[in-house]
Protein backbone atom coordinates (compact mmCIF):
# COMPACT_ATOMS: atom_id res chain seq x y z
CA UNK A 1 0.00 0.00 0.00
CA UNK A 2 1.26 3.38 -0.83
CA UNK A 3 2.08 6.16 1.27
CA UNK A 4 -0.82 8.19 0.32
CA UNK A 5 -3.48 5.82 0.82
CA UNK A 6 -2.18 4.81 4.29
CA UNK A 7 -2.37 8.59 5.39
CA UNK A 8 -5.73 8.87 4.09
CA UNK A 9 -6.72 5.38 5.81
CA UNK A 10 -5.57 7.10 9.02
CA UNK A 11 -7.60 9.76 8.11
CA UNK A 12 -10.58 7.91 7.71
CA UNK A 13 -10.35 6.05 10.98
CA UNK A 14 -10.00 9.33 13.14
CA UNK A 15 -13.13 10.37 11.22
CA UNK A 16 -15.14 7.07 12.04
CA UNK A 17 -13.81 7.07 15.93
CA UNK A 18 -14.86 11.01 16.09
CA UNK A 19 -18.58 10.14 14.83
CA UNK A 20 -18.96 6.81 16.32
CA UNK A 21 -19.99 7.98 19.74
CA UNK A 22 -23.60 7.71 20.93
CA UNK A 23 -23.26 10.21 23.26
CA UNK A 24 -22.08 12.78 20.51
CA UNK A 25 -24.64 11.56 18.56
CA UNK A 26 -27.57 11.52 21.19
CA UNK A 27 -26.44 15.01 22.83
CA UNK A 28 -29.88 16.56 22.79
CA UNK A 29 -31.69 13.59 23.89
CA UNK A 30 -29.21 13.02 27.16
CA UNK A 31 -29.71 16.95 27.68
CA UNK A 32 -33.49 16.32 27.77
CA UNK A 33 -33.30 13.21 29.67
CA UNK A 34 -31.59 15.22 32.07
CA UNK A 35 -34.13 17.87 32.56
CA UNK A 36 -33.18 20.79 29.95
CA UNK A 37 -35.51 21.71 27.73
CA UNK A 38 -35.80 22.67 24.03
CA UNK A 39 -34.89 26.75 24.78
CA UNK A 40 -32.31 25.71 27.03
CA UNK A 41 -30.42 23.16 24.48
CA UNK A 42 -31.10 26.10 22.00
CA UNK A 43 -28.77 28.45 23.83
CA UNK A 44 -26.21 25.84 24.22
CA UNK A 45 -25.81 24.98 21.21
CA UNK A 46 -25.53 28.85 20.87
CA UNK A 47 -22.56 28.83 23.05
CA UNK A 48 -20.83 25.97 21.04
CA UNK A 49 -21.00 28.21 17.84
CA UNK A 50 -20.18 31.52 20.19
CA UNK A 51 -16.91 29.55 20.97
CA UNK A 52 -16.71 28.24 17.35
CA UNK A 53 -16.71 31.80 16.01
CA UNK A 54 -13.78 32.99 18.45
CA UNK A 55 -11.39 30.35 18.17
CA UNK A 56 -11.98 28.25 14.55
CA UNK A 57 -9.63 30.76 12.36
CA UNK A 58 -6.74 31.13 15.31
CA UNK A 59 -7.40 27.05 15.18
CA UNK A 60 -6.35 27.13 11.52
CA UNK A 61 -3.64 29.34 11.71
CA UNK A 62 -2.50 27.12 14.79
CA UNK A 63 -2.26 23.77 12.33
CA UNK A 64 -0.87 26.15 9.62
CA UNK A 65 2.26 27.30 11.85
CA UNK A 66 2.90 24.13 14.33
CA UNK A 67 1.44 21.89 12.15
CA UNK A 68 -1.96 19.66 11.09
CA UNK A 69 -0.99 16.56 13.13
CA UNK A 70 -0.76 18.65 16.21
CA UNK A 71 -3.98 20.51 15.97
CA UNK A 72 -5.16 16.63 15.59
CA UNK A 73 -4.15 15.51 18.46
CA UNK A 74 -5.00 18.89 20.47
CA UNK A 75 -8.74 18.18 19.19
CA UNK A 76 -8.56 14.99 20.87
CA UNK A 77 -7.39 16.17 24.11
CA UNK A 78 -10.03 18.40 24.22
CA UNK A 79 -13.02 15.74 23.17
CA UNK A 80 -11.59 13.75 26.49
CA UNK A 81 -11.31 17.01 28.70
CA UNK A 82 -15.27 17.71 27.76
CA UNK A 83 -16.55 14.25 28.13
CA UNK A 84 -14.74 14.23 31.74
CA UNK A 85 -16.17 17.66 32.49
CA UNK A 86 -19.96 16.85 31.40
CA UNK A 87 -19.70 13.42 33.35
CA UNK A 88 -18.91 16.00 36.63
CA UNK A 89 -21.43 19.24 35.69
CA UNK A 90 -24.18 17.50 34.20
CA UNK A 91 -26.51 19.06 36.51
CA UNK A 92 -25.21 22.41 36.17
CA UNK A 93 -26.19 24.55 32.95
CA UNK A 94 -23.03 26.21 33.24
CA UNK A 95 -21.09 23.65 33.37
CA UNK A 96 -22.76 21.94 30.66
CA UNK A 97 -22.09 25.28 28.76
CA UNK A 98 -18.77 25.05 29.92
CA UNK A 99 -17.99 21.20 28.63
CA UNK A 100 -20.13 22.26 25.50
CA UNK A 101 -17.62 25.46 24.94
CA UNK A 102 -14.47 22.73 25.31
CA UNK A 103 -15.95 20.17 23.02
CA UNK A 104 -16.69 23.17 20.28
CA UNK A 105 -13.17 23.76 20.51
CA UNK A 106 -12.51 19.41 19.75
CA UNK A 107 -14.25 20.76 16.47
CA UNK A 108 -12.28 23.54 15.79
CA UNK A 109 -9.06 21.97 15.99
CA UNK A 110 -10.00 18.95 13.75
CA UNK A 111 -11.84 21.28 10.86
CA UNK A 112 -9.77 22.44 8.23
CA UNK A 113 -6.56 20.31 9.62
CA UNK A 114 -7.69 17.03 8.63
CA UNK A 115 -8.49 18.16 5.05
CA UNK A 116 -5.61 20.34 4.62
CA UNK A 117 -3.57 17.23 5.69
CA UNK A 118 -4.97 14.71 3.28
CA UNK A 119 -4.93 17.27 0.33
CA UNK A 120 -1.46 18.56 0.44
CA UNK A 121 -0.66 14.86 1.13
CA UNK A 122 -2.07 14.37 -2.53
CA UNK A 123 -1.07 17.36 -3.76
CA UNK A 124 2.68 16.50 -3.02
CA UNK A 125 2.26 13.09 -4.52
CA UNK A 126 0.36 14.67 -7.54
CA UNK A 127 -2.52 13.12 -7.03
CA UNK A 128 -4.54 15.78 -5.96
CA UNK A 129 -7.22 14.56 -8.26
CA UNK A 130 -8.34 12.08 -5.68
CA UNK A 131 -9.38 14.85 -3.30
CA UNK A 132 -12.98 14.07 -4.51
CA UNK A 133 -13.69 11.05 -3.91
CA UNK A 134 -11.61 11.29 -0.46
CA UNK A 135 -13.85 13.88 0.87
CA UNK A 136 -16.54 11.93 -0.44
CA UNK A 137 -15.59 8.89 1.35
CA UNK A 138 -15.53 10.93 4.28
CA UNK A 139 -18.62 12.47 3.98
CA UNK A 140 -20.30 9.06 4.41
CA UNK A 141 -18.39 7.74 6.66
CA UNK A 142 -19.48 10.49 9.08
CA UNK A 143 -23.08 10.11 7.88
CA UNK A 144 -22.99 6.36 8.51
CA UNK A 145 -21.29 6.47 12.07
CA UNK A 146 -23.11 9.41 13.34
CA UNK A 147 -26.74 7.55 12.10
CA UNK A 148 -25.26 4.28 13.50
CA UNK A 149 -24.36 6.29 16.80
CA UNK A 150 -27.71 7.65 15.89
CA UNK A 151 -29.52 4.28 15.82
CA UNK A 152 -28.73 3.38 19.27
CA UNK A 153 -29.48 6.65 20.65
CA UNK A 154 -32.33 5.21 22.93
CA UNK A 155 -29.02 3.08 24.19
CA UNK A 156 -27.20 5.83 24.98
CA UNK A 157 -30.27 7.35 27.11
CA UNK A 158 -30.69 3.58 28.87
CA UNK A 159 -26.76 3.85 29.67
CA UNK A 160 -27.15 7.43 31.12
CA UNK A 161 -24.95 10.43 30.59
CA UNK A 162 -21.66 8.92 32.44
CA UNK A 163 -21.40 5.86 30.91
CA UNK A 164 -21.90 7.21 27.39
CA UNK A 165 -19.41 9.70 28.09
CA UNK A 166 -16.62 7.22 29.42
CA UNK A 167 -17.55 5.35 25.86
CA UNK A 168 -16.29 8.80 24.13
CA UNK A 169 -13.01 9.16 26.18
CA UNK A 170 -12.27 5.83 25.72
CA UNK A 171 -13.03 6.38 21.57
CA UNK A 172 -11.24 10.18 21.75
CA UNK A 173 -8.15 8.21 23.41
CA UNK A 174 -7.83 5.58 20.60
CA UNK A 175 -8.08 8.37 18.27
CA UNK A 176 -4.42 10.12 19.55
CA UNK A 177 -2.64 6.53 19.22
CA UNK A 178 -4.16 7.22 15.43
CA UNK A 179 -2.84 10.70 15.41
CA UNK A 180 0.12 10.51 16.53
CA UNK A 181 1.17 8.10 13.31
CA UNK A 182 0.46 10.84 10.88
CA UNK A 183 3.16 11.90 8.65
CA UNK A 184 3.21 15.99 8.64
CA UNK A 185 3.19 17.67 5.30
CA UNK A 186 6.16 19.06 3.86
CA UNK A 187 4.75 22.86 3.61
CA UNK A 188 4.71 22.61 7.47
CA UNK A 189 8.11 21.17 7.91
CA UNK A 190 9.49 23.10 5.55
CA UNK A 191 8.82 26.28 7.45
CA UNK A 192 9.48 24.99 10.41
CA UNK A 193 12.60 26.71 10.95
CA UNK A 194 11.38 30.30 10.52
CA UNK A 195 10.51 32.25 13.95
CA UNK A 196 6.95 30.83 14.95
CA UNK A 197 5.68 34.70 15.43
CA UNK A 198 6.63 35.57 11.44
CA UNK A 199 4.91 32.30 10.40
CA UNK A 200 1.79 33.70 12.76
CA UNK A 201 2.18 36.80 11.38
CA UNK A 202 2.27 35.83 7.22
CA UNK A 203 -0.17 33.47 7.57
CA UNK A 204 -2.71 35.72 9.14
CA UNK A 205 -2.15 38.39 6.65
CA UNK A 206 -1.78 36.01 3.72
CA UNK A 207 -5.18 34.68 4.40
CA UNK A 208 -7.17 37.77 4.49
CA UNK A 209 -5.45 39.34 1.31
CA UNK A 210 -6.70 36.22 -0.52
CA UNK A 211 -10.29 36.20 0.67
CA UNK A 212 -10.41 40.42 -0.03
CA UNK A 213 -9.18 39.45 -3.47
CA UNK A 214 -11.65 36.42 -4.02
CA UNK A 215 -15.41 37.09 -4.15
CA UNK A 216 -15.93 33.49 -5.43
CA UNK A 217 -14.42 32.15 -2.19
CA UNK A 218 -16.18 34.34 -0.13
CA UNK A 219 -20.00 33.82 -1.85
CA UNK A 220 -19.00 29.81 -2.22
CA UNK A 221 -18.18 29.83 1.64
CA UNK A 222 -21.36 31.86 2.49
CA UNK A 223 -23.96 29.59 0.42
CA UNK A 224 -22.59 26.81 1.80
CA UNK A 225 -22.62 27.80 5.70
CA UNK A 226 -26.73 28.99 5.20
CA UNK A 227 -27.46 25.20 3.86
CA UNK A 228 -25.65 23.78 6.65
CA UNK A 229 -27.24 25.47 9.44
CA UNK A 230 -30.46 24.70 8.03
CA UNK A 231 -29.82 21.05 7.92
CA UNK A 232 -27.67 20.80 11.41
CA UNK A 233 -30.54 22.41 13.22
CA UNK A 234 -33.12 20.59 12.12
CA UNK A 235 -31.90 17.34 12.77
CA UNK A 236 -30.74 18.43 16.30
CA UNK A 237 -34.40 19.38 17.02
CA UNK A 238 -35.60 16.67 15.54
CA UNK A 239 -34.09 14.58 18.13
CA UNK A 240 -36.58 15.96 20.40
CA UNK A 241 -39.96 16.62 18.12
CA UNK A 242 -39.67 12.97 16.91
CA UNK A 243 -41.56 11.85 20.47
CA UNK A 244 -43.88 14.33 20.52
CA UNK A 245 -45.94 12.72 17.10
CA UNK A 246 -46.44 9.54 19.56
CA UNK A 247 -44.32 7.39 18.15
CA UNK A 248 -42.93 4.54 19.91
CA UNK A 249 -39.81 4.84 21.59
CA UNK A 250 -37.88 1.89 19.73
CA UNK A 251 -38.49 3.53 16.52
CA UNK A 252 -36.71 7.11 16.96
CA UNK A 253 -33.15 5.58 16.91
CA UNK A 254 -34.41 4.18 12.81
CA UNK A 255 -35.71 7.21 11.88
CA UNK A 256 -33.12 9.27 12.78
CA UNK A 257 -30.76 6.76 10.88
CA UNK A 258 -33.19 7.02 7.83
CA UNK A 259 -32.76 10.82 7.95
CA UNK A 260 -28.63 10.11 8.12
CA UNK A 261 -29.28 8.12 4.53
CA UNK A 262 -30.36 11.40 2.71
CA UNK A 263 -26.54 12.75 3.76
CA UNK A 264 -25.04 9.03 2.38
CA UNK A 265 -26.85 9.19 -1.03
CA UNK A 266 -26.38 13.35 -1.14
CA UNK A 267 -22.53 12.34 -0.58
CA UNK A 268 -22.60 9.91 -3.32
CA UNK A 269 -24.41 11.82 -5.68
CA UNK A 270 -21.73 14.71 -5.33
CA UNK A 271 -19.47 13.31 -7.50
CA UNK A 272 -21.83 12.99 -10.46
CA UNK A 273 -22.56 16.38 -10.55
CA UNK A 274 -18.89 17.85 -10.02
CA UNK A 275 -18.90 19.62 -13.51
CA UNK A 276 -22.02 22.06 -12.32
CA UNK A 277 -21.70 25.05 -11.83
CA UNK A 278 -21.81 26.09 -8.11
CA UNK A 279 -24.71 28.11 -8.23
CA UNK A 280 -26.95 25.35 -9.74
CA UNK A 281 -26.27 23.28 -7.05
CA UNK A 282 -26.64 26.32 -4.61
CA UNK A 283 -30.41 26.59 -5.84
CA UNK A 284 -30.95 23.11 -6.14
CA UNK A 285 -29.87 22.48 -2.15
CA UNK A 286 -31.70 25.55 -1.00
CA UNK A 287 -34.69 24.13 -2.79
CA UNK A 288 -34.15 20.73 -1.03
CA UNK A 289 -33.75 22.00 2.18
CA UNK A 290 -36.31 24.63 2.61
CA UNK A 291 -38.62 21.79 1.72
CA UNK A 292 -37.13 19.40 4.46
CA UNK A 293 -37.51 22.81 6.82
CA UNK A 294 -41.20 22.80 6.85
CA UNK A 295 -41.81 19.19 6.87
CA UNK A 296 -40.77 19.53 10.09
CA UNK A 297 -44.67 21.78 11.07
CA UNK A 298 -46.61 18.56 9.78
CA UNK A 299 -46.33 16.74 13.14
CA UNK A 300 -46.60 13.45 10.87
CA UNK A 301 -43.79 11.13 11.73
CA UNK A 302 -42.81 10.23 8.37
CA UNK A 303 -43.06 13.38 6.62
CA UNK A 304 -40.41 14.60 8.69
CA UNK A 305 -38.49 11.92 8.61
CA UNK A 306 -38.62 12.58 4.62
CA UNK A 307 -37.66 16.25 5.46
CA UNK A 308 -34.29 15.19 7.33
CA UNK A 309 -33.63 13.01 4.75
CA UNK A 310 -33.41 16.06 2.09
CA UNK A 311 -32.05 18.07 4.61
CA UNK A 312 -29.13 15.73 4.87
CA UNK A 313 -28.64 15.02 1.33
CA UNK A 314 -28.50 18.91 0.00
CA UNK A 315 -26.26 19.81 3.03
CA UNK A 316 -23.65 16.66 2.37
CA UNK A 317 -23.85 17.11 -1.30
CA UNK A 318 -23.04 21.12 -1.48
CA UNK A 319 -20.29 20.62 1.40
CA UNK A 320 -18.41 18.10 -0.45
CA UNK A 321 -19.00 20.39 -3.63
CA UNK A 322 -17.82 23.67 -1.98
CA UNK A 323 -15.16 21.66 0.44
CA UNK A 324 -13.76 20.51 -3.54
CA UNK A 325 -13.39 23.78 -4.93
CA UNK A 326 -12.61 25.32 -1.86
CA UNK A 327 -9.33 23.33 -1.67
CA UNK A 328 -8.40 23.65 -5.54
CA UNK A 329 -8.61 27.92 -5.12
CA UNK A 330 -6.19 28.50 -1.73
CA UNK A 331 -2.81 28.27 -1.65
CA UNK A 332 -0.81 25.38 0.79
CA UNK A 333 0.49 27.53 3.66
CA UNK A 334 -2.62 28.83 4.26
CA UNK A 335 -4.90 25.82 3.93
CA UNK A 336 -6.17 24.88 7.41
CA UNK A 337 -6.76 28.60 8.04
CA UNK A 338 -8.84 29.51 4.72
CA UNK A 339 -10.64 26.44 5.29
CA UNK A 340 -11.09 27.14 8.68
CA UNK A 341 -12.49 30.43 7.38
CA UNK A 342 -15.15 28.15 6.29
CA UNK A 343 -16.65 26.68 9.58
CA UNK A 344 -16.39 30.57 10.96
CA UNK A 345 -19.01 31.85 8.88
CA UNK A 346 -21.07 28.55 9.68
CA UNK A 347 -20.55 29.42 12.89
CA UNK A 348 -21.51 32.77 12.60
CA UNK A 349 -24.52 31.94 10.99
CA UNK A 350 -25.37 29.04 13.54
CA UNK A 351 -25.14 32.07 16.37
CA UNK A 352 -28.17 34.01 14.76
CA UNK A 353 -30.23 30.71 13.83
CA UNK A 354 -30.04 28.75 16.85
CA UNK A 355 -31.70 30.60 19.71
CA UNK A 356 -34.29 31.16 16.82
CA UNK A 357 -34.95 27.94 15.94
CA UNK A 358 -35.38 26.88 19.33
CA UNK A 359 -38.11 28.96 19.84
CA UNK A 360 -39.59 28.09 16.26
CA UNK A 361 -39.11 24.48 16.83
CA UNK A 362 -40.20 24.52 20.00
CA UNK A 363 -44.13 25.87 18.50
Amino acid sequence: MDFCKKQLRKLYALNFLGNISIAGAAWVLLLVSCGYSIIEIGILETVFHLVSLTAEIPSGVFADVFGRKKSLLLSSVCSIISAVTRIIWISSFWGVAFSIGINALSYNFASGSDSALAYDTLKENNKQDDYDRYVSNQTMIYRITNGAATLAAGVAVMLGNTKAHIISIILASIQILVAVTLKENKVIDNNSDREFTTRIKDTVSESFRFLRGSRKVTGLIFRNALIGAIDILLLFFLQAKLPLTGIADWMLGPLLFAMSIGGIIGAALSVKVKNWPFSRIFLMCLLVVTAGFFANFTGVAWVMTAGGFMAAFADDLIQIRADVELNALVPSEQRATLISVNSWCFSFVMIFMSPLAGVIFSL
